[in-house]
């Protein structure tokens, strides 16, 4: 009897053995090093162009931006120099190719009774500056407001700008010269409410929509200086101002320069106001007194570290052994000790390296870092699949947090650094999470059901999981047998452009497992300060969308170079939310692109016929831009998404599709989604995040009330990170959406 059941004992530790998964708990360790990050802690103040050296100077002090000052008193009356553009043009060059980013500001004159500008001056310069700002926008961390006034501060104006519509049409104005990820950042918290007519901040289901408001920052030129920091709050609502500061600033840059010492820059009132805040950065070379005062009372280096965001790994699990075709795991804990947040778009992905062959595998995930709010703990869970080819090994495991600027996006100097101790590599910019993880043939645990897998990468960015058949790598022989749009009636004319890399020339799409893919070409090459475009008309409804020169179609989404936007305007007018990078690769002579858009970013199915038109801008308003087809002012490229196999995690909340109500939203602990409007059969019932990915699935079966009830667990029973999800109920005839916003 002891045998047997010693047998049975040694039987059931090897099922449990060969259906579970082992996970390694690492703690970290906290740094108290100060060090560099992109796009926070002090600010280099620069009047003269941007040289090398100065790049280096700034760097060698630990600084990451420069606030750059151009003074157009020249241009008072006159459009801005080509010379001038061109030397904005070399200072942006110059700071790429050094590893910082550039604060512009745009004045007249730095003289408190001095002239500034006329309105349609402001604006014709606004005009003349967006193809360089939009061209550059990979190393622009945010904008100042500037053009209005002494040091473009919006107090005093020679020309009477100094009032809230003014005020509102230059702000909208340059907002709009700008990509929508680059926020720009006024004087006063009451100026924004001004403008916007709006009081309250903003909260998390309105920051990064990409409206105007969601993107106007703060910026505060006399910190610290009186009770009042010289009129940046309301002398009758300090703290009702502080209070707004304290809550739209979780979501945007809040820079400035303190003036003066007084009884409120010593260092204990200083930390708490850049706490509360969330102040971003500061300027270092004013005012000295002050700056002073803080290194004598002992704050500075506190200060230094906390500007902006600092984010602390805590602890984490990682899958120590698992199979090709199994399911890697990692949870962890991340605390951001910083001042302040990050607000541009960041990447979060898995990197895997073979000890031995150095071979590397990526995993892109769906995790936000601007979501790890200051002073906040968060949980971060991630799953994704091993390839069935991935090689057995061991490989260490990193964490990167890279810029999402596909120019950018491999450099170190503009990844984020984690403070701990011994996890930067500076080689890479990879933060290792010093944790080995086996791939053998024998381990335990369940295959991967899902779509997002590590995919093998030699360097830069790879495509998205699940690219199918074509591979986003510059490699066009995976195009062959697909058949070109531009044929027919269809067909592109070529020799129809200003030069030829304006000139359209051909053009494909195709389609497999939730990925549509475009490729298109050009008699010329690509490169320029030319904006190159793929339009979207996804409900095939001329009255919906933005409208391109007159277009048959009306555009949902747009693809303008490397960046995916959705449109947000009115009247089919201009106006665009941003909504990340999109995968792309050039052929080797820079005559051929192609692109990879997953369906549920692009809102799109199988069986779904969209329209597309190409164009290219060529900044040239005496010149008609390209378009294709010839005939898009009567017809778009038709193209119908092809049904190849795709799981159904392509499904992502689409204008079109009734809503249901959630509540509480934002939850943080269970949301009651209302199902009584729907009055047919519900067939499936899931949750998807942001990437599209399957989160949960509920059954239909004895629906109580018509109710469902969520409380943040995914299929695998484990709490999902903070972020936004999106609630599908499938009838017959008809598909039923909700977006969910879940805070820990």
């Amino acid at each position: 009897m002891l045998q047997k059941l010693l047998i049975f004992f040694v039987i059931l530790l090897w099922t449990i053995n060969t259906n579970a998964q082992n996970l390694t708990t690492i703690t970290y360790t906290e740094s108290e090093a100060n060090f560099t990050n992109p796009v926070r802690g002090f600010y280099a103040d620069k009047y003269g162009n941007i040289s090398p050296s100065f790049v280096n100077s700034i760097k060698a002090q630990g600084m990451t931006l420069i606030h750059k000052i151009y003074n157009l008193h020249q241009f008072t009356t006159s459009p801005i120099s080509q010379d001038y553009l061109n030397q904005i043009q070399s200072d942006l060059n110059v700071a790429r190719e050094g590893g910082v980013k550039v604060i512009p500001r745009f004045f007249y004159t730095d003289q408190q009774n001095g002239t500034d500008a006329a309105l349609d001056t402001v604006l014709l310069h606004i005009s003349q500056l967006e193809p360089v700002l939009r061209a550059n926008a990979d190393v622009i961390a945010f904008v100042d407001a500037g053009f209005i006034g002494a040091w473009g501060e919006w107090y005093y104006s020679s020309h009477g700008l100094n009032n809230t519509a003014d005020r509102r049409t230059v702000l909208f104005a340059l907002l709009n010269a700008l990509p929508p990820q680059i926020d720009v950042v006024v004087r006063t918290p009451n100026y924004k409410r001004l403008i916007f007519n709006y009081n309250e901040p903003l909260d998390i289901d309105s920051a990064y929509s990409g409206s105007f408001r969601s993107r106007t920052g703060a910026h505060n030129d006399c910190f610290l200086a009186d009770e009042t920091d010289m009129g940046t709050y309301l002398w009758n609502d300090i703290e009702g101002d502080k209070d707004y500061l304290n809550a739209d600033n979780r979501f945007l840059p809040q820079s400035g320069e303190t003036c003066q010492p007084s009884q409120y820059s010593v260092c204990s009132n200083a930390l708490i106001d850049l706490n509360r805040m969330h102040w971003t950065t500061v300027n270092s070379d004013y005012n000295e007194d002050v700056l002073q005062e803080w290194i004598d009372g002992g704050c500075m280096p506190e200060i230094k570290k906390r500007l902006g965001y600092r984010f602390v790994l805590q602890h984490a699990e990682i899958s120590d052994s698992i199979k090709p075709n199994g399911i890697f795991t990692l949870n962890f804990n991340v605390k951001n000790v910083g001042f302040g947040n990050t607000f541009n778009p960041r990447g979060c992905e898995i990197i895997l390296r073979n000890n031995s062959t150095n071979a590397k595998y990526r995993l892109t995930t769906a995790i936000d870092p601007r979501f790890w709010f200051s002073g906040d703990s968060t949980s971060v869970q991630i799953t994704g699949g091993i390839p069935s080819d991935m090689p057995e090994g061991n490989y260490e495991a990193f964490l990167f947090l890279p810029d999402t600027a596909k120019s950018l996006h491999d450099r170190k100097d503009y990844a984020i650094r984690l403070a701990n101790e011994n996890v930067w590599e500076d080689s890479t910019g990879y933060n290792d999470l010093l944790a080995s993880v086996t791939i053998n043939n024998n381990a335990a645990g369940e295959d991967y059901s899902g779509s997002n897998y590590f995919v093998s990468f030699s360097g830069g960015i790879t495509p998205p999981p699940g690219g199918g058949e074509i591979i986003i790598d510059g490699d066009f022989s995976d195009w062959n047998g697909v058949q070109q749009l531009d044929i027919g009636a269809n067909a592109e004319n070529s020799g129809d452009a200003l030069n030829a890399n304006t000139d359209l020339l051909d053009m494909w799409a195709a389609n497999s497992d939730g990925e549509l893919f475009i490729s298109y070409s050009l008699s010329g090459s690509f490169g320029g300060s030319y904006f190159y475009h793929v339009f979207f008309d996804t409900d095939n409804s001329g009255a919906t969308g933005f409208h391109s020169g007159d277009s048959f179609g009306g555009f949902d989404f747009m693809i303008e170079n490397d960046i995916l936007y959705s449109y947000a305007g009115n009247n089919g007018e201009w106006g665009w939310n941003y909504i990340g990078s999109v995968v792309s690769a050039y052929s080797s002579d820079n005559k051929r692109v192609e692109i990879a858009a997953p369906f549920s970013q692009i809102g799109v199915e199988p069986n779904q016929t969209i329209g597309l038109v190409f164009n290219v801008n060529d900044n040239n308003d005496s010149y008609p831009d390209d378009y294709a087809p010839n005939s898009y002012q009567s017809n778009s490229f038709e193209y119908t998404i092809a049904l190849t196999g795709v799981n159904d995690s392509f499904i992502k909340a689409s204008a079109n599709h009734p809503r249901i109500t959630a509540s509480p939203n934002p939850f943080n602990s269970t949301v009651h989604i209302n199902l009584s409007s729907i009055s047919s059969k519900i067939e499936s019932i899931k949750i998807y995040n942001c990437l599209g990915e399957l989160v949960k699935t509920f059954s239909t079966d004895n629906l109580n009330g018509k109710e469902i009830i969520w409380n943040g667990i995914n299929n695998f029973n484990k709490t999902v990170n903070s972020g936004i999800y999106f609630f599908i109920a499938v009838t017959p005839k008809q598909i039923y959406s909700s977006k969910l916003v879940y805070l820990k």
